[in-house]
């Protein structure tokens, strides 16, 4: 297998095609002094060349600050032989922490008759701090009551295939997969090398099924804003609480699988924004909709972003409606409310038109948790409740993403992707 994966790894890719979202991540306001603009430019040059390690307890790309630019890609897997699958997982980590170190692919440029392994087109380009995360879906345990690899008891047990909501849309060229792979970076030129690369080297054994990339505003401070034009993360909790990483995102040895410890599961949403119908709204109709004023992000009865909503209203009878996105979304319940939040890690996608000339563009809704029915799918069901739904629902269309549980992180040099899982 070794030999037939590194002939598969000089084999051209047929790249696939498809939109990308985002949702916008809080970040931290820097209090230090303004630097002068030498300062500036070698700041910005350390950071676009700072790289981060492959190898840790956890992957990368879930509680690591948001870069500007994302690449989410699902595959399919083609091989039936469960040993190919597993040297296909190792060979992707030894490529993973190479393209996440800013190294080549090879040692030196391939000549002759087969395809260089390194496609090139990140050669002179920083990392952008690169990260590369893996996840697997529900089919790669069970596809239509087969268990492909034999892998069907070690299942996770709340890896379930994301189901359809109220209102939902879902293409199935644009949903689901056996495995996902998440590149972000400050460089979207890197994201998709590291995707394009991945996929060249997978080819006889995977091949993509559906690939979205995505993008928040370059802007060094604040709140990130969704295409609606509001702030989108203000309730995201700091990456930076690990209480809330360890009872919210991160699994643990008695969450349904002990090969799980140190993963976490993952929800991908793409959500397409009817820009035109939201662009005929009011400015205030906007605001009761989702719940918070436009231009501070403050909620309809606070003064300030980071206020808490207390959806009583205030002294002027400011009045958070019960159908607005915030309100359903988290309703401020106290523990309950606690125990549901997600950690939230999306991009804006700006595309073309639709079929019909509509701008494409939208929202790839990406979260974490460690729990998707008692987390994501329980304020889903809120949000979608036909008696009330939300009011952002008669804006959005729902076309595709899917259920994933991310691999543990892989501990050193010598392990491997899915390690436990395989054991």
């Amino acid at each position: 297998m070794a030999d037939k994966m590194n002939r598969r790894a000089f084999l051209g890719m047929t790249a696939a095609g498809a939109a990308g979202i985002v949702l916008g991540d809080l970040l931290g306001k820097d209090q230090g002094a303004v630097p002068n603009a030498a300062e500036m430019t070698a700041s910005k040059a350390n950071a676009a060349d700072e790289t981060i390690s492959f190898y840790g307890t956890h992957q990368t790309g879930v509680v690591t600050p948001a870069q500007n630019f994302a690449n989410v890609a699902a595959f399919d897997i083609t091989t039936e032989n469960v040993q190919e699958l597993k040297e296909l997982m190792q060979h992707w980590t030894e490529m993973a922490a190479t393209l996440m170190a800013g190294k080549p692919l090879a040692a030196e440029p391939q000549e002759g008759k087969f395809p260089p392994t390194d496609t090139g087109e990140q050669i002179g380009l920083d990392t952008g701090k690169l990260t590369i995360t893996f996840a697997v879906g529900a089919s790669l345990f069970e596809k239509e009551g087969v268990d492909r690899f034999g892998l069907r008891s070690r299942k996770p047990s709340g890896l379930t295939e994301m189901p359809i909501f109220h209102k939902d849309s879902l293409q199935d060229q644009l949903t689901h997969g056996d495995i996902l792979i998440q590149a972000c970076s400050d460089d979207p030129v890197i994201c998709f090398h590291a995707i394009r690369n991945l996929a060249k080297a997978a080819r006889g054994v995977a091949h993509l099924r559906w690939q979205q990339t995505g993008q928040l505003g370059v802007k060094a401070q604040g709140t990130k804003r969704n295409l609606f034009g509001f702030k989108d993360g203000t309730n995201n909790p700091a990456l930076t609480d690990e209480a809330f990483m360890k009872n919210n995102v991160w699994a643990d040895s008695g969450d349904g699988a002990s090969w799980f410890a140190g993963g976490t599961y993952m929800v991908v949403r793409r959500i397409q924004m009817r820009i035109e119908t939201w662009d005929q709204q009011t400015y205030s109709d906007q605001e009761e909709i989702i719940g918070r004023q436009k231009v501070s992000g403050a909620p309809l009865d606070g003064q300030k972003e980071m206020d808490q909503p207390n959806f009583e209203g205030d002294s002027e009878g400011k009045f958070t409606p019960l159908d607005s996105h915030i309100r359903l979304s988290n309703p401020r319940t106290g523990e309950n409310s606690e125990r549901e939040r997600i950690l939230r890690r999306g991009y804006n996608f700006m595309e073309n038109l639709d079929s019909v000339g509509r701008l494409n563009a939208g929202l790839l809704f990406v979260c974490f948790n460690r729990n998707i029915q008692t987390q994501f799918e329980s304020i889903q069901k809120r949000l979608t409740n036909p008696k009330l739904p939300d009011q952002m629902l008669a804006y959005t269309d729902t076309t595709g993403g899917g259920y994933f549980a991310v691999l543990p992180g892989v501990p050193s040099k010598g392990s491997f992707l899915g390690q436990s899982l395989f054991a």
